[in-house]
């Protein structure tokens, strides 16, 4: 049931995501918008994103840096105008500053690599500009909202019913549940199995890595869904909290067997895994319409 329910939310997403990019093109393709490239351009960073939630946070992120890197930019390409030996060192601190945040902080970068790409159009020397600075940041605010709402749209409205985050939310939880169950299972089975300290640890880093950073993924995913309520973020951040308690106890009881060597410990952290296990399965979220 759950494998066929993987493989359907996967073409699902895919389905929505092909949709999107397609109204992107068409009007890229087929209007005359000026700088419709720009619409595109969003389209593919904003979806890029992958996740309903974590789109809307960039496409709120792309929205905020763009209105304040042309802000900024105003002034500046007038200042500039005062000393245009100022214009290649303004160009370079703008191409390190873009380097500089990281993925949680995509506004920031928004705003110096819009600043960046406008001072490149301001003084082109190649190329005749027919229009104003000002005009240029109009048409690249439209743009750029044309581009959100092409997004959310074919997200929270074309595909409203099926839910996609909060299925793949209720999937991982009981996927990540699953595995823990079997790694601890594999744990104390060991030696049974023919398995030093070494292959049970490397084991486990493989494989929690990859376990707990998609059901965080998914987890910020469903906090940013405009669809969310207060009830359903408390669960995941209770669940949260259970999930990390977990993994602690797994490495707590590979500590006291393969370390320490101490049964007795082992058994007392394998205890509160079960406990854990259990609230966390309590936890679940409503899978309605699953």
């Amino acid at each position: 049931m759950y494998a066929a329910l993987r493989s359907r939310l996967a073409m699902a997403r895919l389905s929505q995501i092909t949709l999107v990019y397609g109204i992107g093109l068409a009007l890229y393709l087929f209007t005359t918008i000026p700088h419709n490239w720009w619409v595109f351009l969003t389209v593919l960073m904003m979806t890029a994103a992958i996740e309903p939630g974590l789109v809307i946070q960039k496409s709120i992120n792309r929205g905020k840096g763009t209105i304040l890197g042309i802000i900024l930019f105003m002034p500046l390409i007038y200042l500039l105008q005062l000393n245009y030996r100022m214009i290649p060192l303004t160009f370079i601190l703008l191409a390190c500053l873009l380097m500089v945040p990281n993925q949680r902080r995509y506004d920031l970068t928004v705003i110096f690599m819009t600043m960046m790409v406008f001072i490149l159009n301001a003084y082109n020397f190649t190329t005749i500009l027919l229009e104003t600075p000002f005009q240029t940041s109009v048409n690249r605010i439209i743009c750029t909202i044309i581009g959100i709402v092409v997004c959310i749209g074919g997200d929270y409205f074309l595909f409203r019913r099926f839910n996609y985050s909060r299925k793949l939310y209720y999937l991982l939880q009981r996927e990540l549940c699953t595995t823990l169950e079997g790694k601890v299972e594999r744990m104390l089975n060991s030696e049974m199995l023919g398995l030093n300290a070494y292959l049970v640890v490397e084991d486990l880093r493989n494989t929690l890595n990859g376990k707990f950073s998609e059901i965080v993924t998914s987890a910020t995913s469903l906090n940013y869904d405009l669809r969310s309520d207060e009830i359903l973020k408390y669960k995941i951040q209770h669940f949260d909290q259970i999930m990390w308690q977990m993994r602690r106890q797994i490495y707590a009881i590979y500590y006291c067997k393969f370390v320490k060597k101490d049964q007795i410990a082992a058994t007392h952290h394998y205890q509160r895994f079960e406990e854990s296990i259990v609230a966390a399965k309590n936890n679940f979220i409503s899978y309605n319409n699953i």
